[in-house]
């Protein structure tokens, strides 16, 4: 038997993003999406989430990305720079292995940005990360007490079989993951976190087309898998931030395709949310 979880990464981040994850859902096969709490367009976020109740929505955990923290930047102090949270995960990694990240200053953000979803109405289904930062060692130890403390009970396992190619840069991306993933997973589960059996999307970041999103259906396993998407509409603005070009127009395009859905359901796949794991 195989079940899908497709998930929508980065709820919050704009107004044009939250309306390209609703219609992927509505319109589309997408079934799960995660809140960026500390994002520009949260709240708008959290109102289509209430109108939108067959949506899961789990808490997209943000330490990196050029994002505006949930605290006053002046509190944490090595997680940001000019007053915003680290550009990447390189930059992360690069200050915490010169050891200028407070690990203290990581939970109390992560913390605020769990309250920050609590305020706002929304009720997680499950956790991930935003440039999957809650894999990170050091970081997932303090996602896990988090995820103790407000009662999550299932986690993003970004490791899986390895679909696709897109380039040198993103290959290294999955090796470098995989590998953090696979090392954490006796954690994971001594925590009792559930999670997915496999993960797609991240090679294809950007690019998720509909031929990718093809091969990947192909290649599906047993059991449960996630794909992660990141539909949109156009956003100028961002777009000079992320330079993704038309990569959220993509996305959208292959999750809302009638033929992919046309797909899943001829190949007998069961398409469900975190809240079904």
């Amino acid at each position: 038997m195989r079940r899908l979880i497709v998930n929508a990464d980065d709820f919050g981040m704009s107004v044009n993003v939250n309306e390209g994850i609703i219609k992927a859902h509505r319109d589309g096969i997408v079934t799960s999406t995660t809140i960026l709490a500390c994002g520009a367009a949260a709240e708008h976020a959290a109102t289509l989430a209430k109108a939108n109740p067959t949506l899961g929505v789990g808490l997209h955990l943000c330490l990196t990305g050029s994002e505006r923290s949930v605290l006053d930047p002046t509190r944490i102090p090595s997680l940001t720079r000019d007053g915003l949270l680290l550009p990447s995960s390189f930059h992360f990694m690069l200050r915490m292995l010169t050891g200028r990240v407070d690990m203290s200053e990581v939970e109390a953000e992560l913390r605020a940005q769990f309250f920050r979803a609590l305020e706002f109405g929304i009720a997680p289904t499950h956790i991930d990360g935003h440039q999957h930062q809650h894999m990170m060692p050091g970081v997932l130890p303090i996602a896990l007490n988090l995820a103790r403390d407000f009662g999550i009970t299932a986690i993003r396992y970004p490791a899986g079989p390895w679909v696709g190619r897109f380039g040198l840069a993103r290959d290294m991306e999955k090796m470098f993951l995989e590998g953090f993933s696979r090392a954490h997973d006796a954690r994971i589960r001594e925590a009792g976190l559930r999670r997915p059996d496999a993960f797609f999307g991240l090679v294809q970041t950007g690019n998720l087309g509909v031929a990718a999103l093809r091969e990947i259906l192909d290649n599906l396993p047993d059991g449960t898998s996630e794909v992660m998407c990141h539909p949109g509409i156009r956003d100028d603005a961002l777009a000079e931030k992320m330079d993704w070009g038309r990569g959220w127009e993509t996305e959208l395009a292959a999750v809302t395709d009638p033929g992919i859905r046309a797909l899943i359901t001829d190949m007998g796949i069961e398409l469900i949310s975190y809240r079904d794991l």
